[in-house]
């Protein structure tokens, strides 16, 4: 039918998209923009999603030494015949400047059984953190707490049975 394909490319004038034949704005031009957005977002979004920090945590193993070292104290008192009163505390300072929070697990081997965040206790001293739990003497090697720093990236593991002596106990 005689169309020519030179000038058949749309021409942009102060923002909009002229045709050339009859030099109206592309009706789609704004479309297009909200398109491009929604993908923009949509593909930053996925890529944030897709990233290892989320649900992926390094953890150190934690000795006594390493846990004195890094300010830790774990505590353990008796609470009643079968249970064991357990607290850890440490100073917000050094590699637990940028506490997050600490996790509990009970495993059966290494099946887990229960993981839940302790709550800091609000009687702690001024610039320290102190979580609490009581637990049976029975399951303490079946625990391990793990300080987490940072946005999550970072922990702390300490497997409760090796900082306490059940026989000191009462």
């Amino acid at each position: 039918m005689g169309h020519d394909l030179v000038g058949a490319y749309p021409q942009v004038r102060n923002g909009l998209i002229l045709h050339q034949r009859n030099n109206l704005p592309h009706a789609s031009s704004k479309a297009s923009m909200k398109t491009l957005l929604r993908l923009s977002v949509l593909t930053f979004l996925l890529a944030l999603g897709a990233s290892p920090c989320f649900g992926m945590i390094s953890i150190v193993d934690v000795s006594k030494e390493r846990a004195k070292e890094m300010g830790m104290e774990v505590r353990a008192l008796g609470a009643g015949p079968e249970g064991v009163w357990v607290e850890v505390e440490f100073e917000l300072k050094g590699e637990l400047k940028s506490f997050n929070r600490v996790n509990l697990e009970i495993s059966d081997g290494k099946k887990l059984v229960l993981s839940s965040a302790l709550l800091p206790e609000e009687r702690a001293k001024p610039g320290h953190v102190l979580v609490v739990f009581t637990a049976g003497r029975a399951q303490l090697d079946k625990i391990n707490l793990t300080v987490v720093v940072g946005i999550g990236d970072v922990g702390y593991g300490v497997r409760v049975k090796e900082f306490v002596d059940l026989a000191k106990i009462r």
